[in-house]
């Protein structure tokens, strides 16, 4: 592949990310208006099992195609039998333990939510066979389209259930939308001809790979949803719609970046044969998305305070207020750490990805209960900071550079110094008498004069990446 192409298929990769995303994002939102935080909590409930089951669909049988290619014919029947198979165990897993979660939680509803979200785990299921097929043939303009339509019939779609009084149910109905949306077009734009056979070879290889896939995101899975999992179960529905709310609107950059990052990422790196050359492109990147993100994620707590949640979404959510600047940190860190995991997966050590999120998962569950039980929902997201933060970034860097013999304090270094650098220049800025529209201006001088005195290397990159910028911008006004 020429570097035209990467750039190409990179930018629609890129494109398609920040559109999934975004618009997700956005009919959250839309919906964190209309409706109660109730009904996000029990929504939230909902989630955390379709995140479950959602595991064995991610990065399995899509990924196992674009890996073995589209030459043997046995390798696509096998795979989309077997994408129907998973579809229909996953979709009847769920739809029996709906009864058992729905009396757990105390939640009736729950069992129609699932029967909704199992109906989805098909299609999902499906049509990652579909995608697969599109990415191997780097058809990654029409995927990206694909997920722009589907985005923009999902938020139409909610918005008009939300309005039509149907509550927690309208996220359900989206997203089923959005799955027949995208599972319809993605058929058609791979227009592929598919056969039910099995070779029993070429099954064991495939299964072999998506249990090894599922076992690298188990760990992360665990970690990421045992918060909701715990408010949920301890402090009810309620509180958990206040801290999702917050969730969804510290991380949205976060993991729009970090989509962006695996589906690059793993492709740029593993194209490094050269060890050195990774390292230092690792470094490079954990130094441009440290100072980076640290200003950002600043600068977004500044202006998401209580008064802005009153004036956006309403009175009824200012208990998030609490744990919004929490969990902006714990966005920082995991931002920071995406591109770590990229690399061992570039590597072919995604088993380091598992076996560190994994020795986490049972002091993070307990770090939860523990928080909850002290601080309710501030207890917990301060739990996730120093657990899935601090404590998870520190273990994970230090398993990896132990593993190649990388220097540890190269890559913790830039990571910590932008936080405390951003929590020192918004210490000042709180100091200083400022109006609420003025102080995010206050606080980037701050933060930038403080990144020219320490570290004025990335502060002429930076700079040097604006003019750059600026050129394009000024040759393509005069096109």
């Amino acid at each position: 592949m020429n570097s035209n192409s990467i750039i190409k298929n990179g930018f629609w990769t890129t494109y398609g990310a920040i559109v999934n995303r975004l618009f997700a994002l956005l009919s959250n939102l839309l919906l964190a208006r209309l409706l109660l935080p109730s009904d996000f909590g029990v929504i939230s409930v909902a989630y955390i099992f379709w995140s479950f089951i959602n595991l064995f669909v991610q990065g399995t049988t899509g990924d196992f195609l674009v890996y073995k290619g589209l030459e043997d014919r046995r390798y696509i029947d096998t795979t989309y039998s077997l994408s129907i198979c998973i579809g229909m165990v996953g979709a009847a897993t769920m739809i029996a333990l709906s009864p058992i979660a729905a009396n757990f939680f105390d939640i009736p509803d729950l069992i129609g939510l699932l029967a909704f979200f199992a109906f989805n785990f098909f299609l999902s299921s499906v049509q990652a066979v579909y995608a697969g097929i599109m990415r191997r043939r780097m058809q990654y303009q029409e995927l990206a389209n694909a997920a722009l339509i589907s985005s923009m019939i999902r938020i139409f779609t909610t918005a008009g259930c939300a309005l039509a009084g149907l509550s927690y149910w309208s996220f359900a109905i989206g997203d089923t939308i959005f799955w027949l949306s995208i599972f319809w077009i993605t058929a058609y734009q791979a227009n592929f001809n598919f056969y039910l056979k099995i070779d029993p070879k070429i099954r064991s290889e495939a299964l072999s790979y998506c249990i090894a896939s599922v076992g690298s995101s188990l760990g992360f899975y665990i970690n990421s949803n045992s918060d909701n999992f715990v408010i949920g179960r301890l402090l009810g529905t309620t509180n958990l719609g206040y801290y999702n709310f917050a969730y969804q609107v510290t991380t949205a950059f976060s993991l729009i970046m970090s989509q962006v990052m695996n589906q690059l990422g793993i492709s740029v790196f593993a194209q490094m044969k050269d060890e050195r050359q990774q390292e230092d492109a690792l470094v490079k990147v954990v130094e441009q998305m440290s100072y980076f993100a640290a200003l950002l994620f600043a600068v977004i707590y500044l202006i998401v305070d209580k008064t802005f949640i009153i004036y956006v979404f309403g009175e009824k959510f200012i208990p998030s207020a609490s744990v919004i600047p929490w969990l902006l940190i714990f966005a920082y860190f995991r931002l920071i750490n995406t591109s770590l995991s990229s690399m061992m997966a570039a590597k072919g050590r995604p088993d380091i990805n598992a076996k560190v999120n994994l020795q986490i998962a049972p002091l993070a569950v307990i770090g939860f209960l523990i928080g909850a039980w002290k601080g309710g929902i501030l207890g917990v997201a301060i739990a996730v900071v120093l657990i899935l933060g601090f404590t998870w970034t520190i273990f994970w860097w230090w398993s990896a550079c132990r593993t190649f013999g990388w220097s540890l304090f190269k890559y913790l270094t830039p990571c910590f110094q932008a936080l405390f650098m951003s929590l020192f220049a918004l210490g000042i800025n709180f100091i200083i008498p400022t109006s609420k529209f003025i102080s995010p201006i206050i606080y980037i001088v701050l933060y930038l004069l403080l990144v020219r005195l320490l570290v004025p290397n990335q502060f002429f990159t930076y700079l040097s990446l604006i003019k750059k910028l600026g050129r394009k911008v000024k040759q393509f006004s005069f096109r």
